[in-house]
């Protein structure tokens, strides 16, 4: 089972970027202006630099009604109240214990985020991230609605 916390501290409003390559680093780089310092001109359009290749970025927002947030996995110690009273019995009859209840933080919540693609600006058609999210959309949009009797959709 997993729980997601808002953490009373952490209402900060953040922006995801979507980078195209792999960091195997996972300390902390700071100053990050150093290594990541974005621009945008007066279409939108970013543009950045790391490590000498040029990106271009395209910023793509979450429909209304929809937040995105970002994600940490804490190791909480369990409090036994909050452990639901489920019993597990494997296979050779005998009692297991309980499954660890397991806590994700908000670290940010984000209503927009920035695609970035190697030297032109990646288009929702054939960039698998925002055909992704469009898609999941439509997922979700088609999950949580069901059909009235007159026939109209509805949430």
């Amino acid at each position: 089972m997993l729980e997601i916390r808002k953490d009373e501290a952490t209402t900060s409003q953040g922006i995801v970027n979507v980078l195209p390559c792999r960091v195997h680093h996972t300390g902390s780089i700071e100053p990050s202006s150093a290594y990541w310092n974005p621009t945008a001109d007066e279409n939108e359009t970013r543009t950045a630099y790391l490590r000498g290749r040029k990106l271009q970025g395209k910023t793509a927002s979450l429909p209304a009604n929809y937040r995105g947030v970002v994600l940490q996995r804490k190791d909480d110690e369990p409090n036994p109240a909050e452990q639901p009273d489920v019993m597990i019995v494997g296979e050779d009859g005998e009692d297991e214990s309980s499954p660890r209840i397991g806590t994700m933080h908000t670290v940010t919540e984000f209503d927009k985020m920035v695609v970035w693609s190697h030297d032109a600006l990646a288009d929702a058609s054939s960039d698998p991230y925002l055909r992704g999210v469009e898609e999941w959309l439509q997922v979700a949009n088609s999950i949580h609605s069901y059909s009235t009797e007159d026939g109209d959709k509805a949430k």
